[in-house]
């Protein structure tokens, strides 16, 4: 009997392991969908030509809750505080994030880039849309930096 219990023990020592890593089923950019936790995450590599699918929420979610659900979900940190007292939205491996509604989409432009010189990072622009509007806020603001060649990577998610 002691035999076995000193068997059971080797091997489930050895197995344990296995059990917590995944056999992959990772995109080009080293990434996958979380089964199991949800939410989407990534391994390797740059994901700076990603952007998953957006997310679509209630639409009573604050600007708060959407940014950080979105960070979270990206490995990032809320509320990043910068070295010069102000707070990123949302500060990733490669990018320091404003978070803005639709139609604030002019002043995410000046604090995203602030943002990514307070930080050391790359700018990047969530912007929130409404599935009803009048306006195209996602055309006007990548006109903008299209024109003026604004080093500025736009992520969207939809309410």
């Amino acid at each position: 009997m002691l035999n076995k219990i000193k068997l059971l023990t080797i091997f489930f020592i050895f197995i344990s392991p296995l059990s917590f890593s995944h056999g992959g089923g990772l995109n080009k950019y080293g990434c996958h969908n979380d089964n199991i936790n949800g939410g989407y995450h990534c391994h390797r590599g740059s994901v700076s030509n990603y952007q998953p699918k957006p997310k679509t929420y209630s639409k009573n979610l604050s600007e708060k809750e959407i940014s950080n659900n979105w960070c979270k979900k990206n490995g990032g940190i809320s509320e990043y505080r910068t070295k010069d007292n102000t707070y990123v939205d949302c500060l990733t491996n490669f990018y320091a994030i404003e978070v803005e509604f639709e139609k604030n989409w002019k002043e995410a432009i000046g604090q995203s880039l602030h943002y990514a010189e307070s930080t050391g990072k790359e700018a990047a622009i969530l912007l929130i849309l409404q599935k009803k509007r009048n306006k195209d806020y996602e055309n006007l603001l990548r006109r903008v930096i299209r024109k003026f060649n604004l080093p500025i990577k736009v992520f969207i998610e939809e309410i």
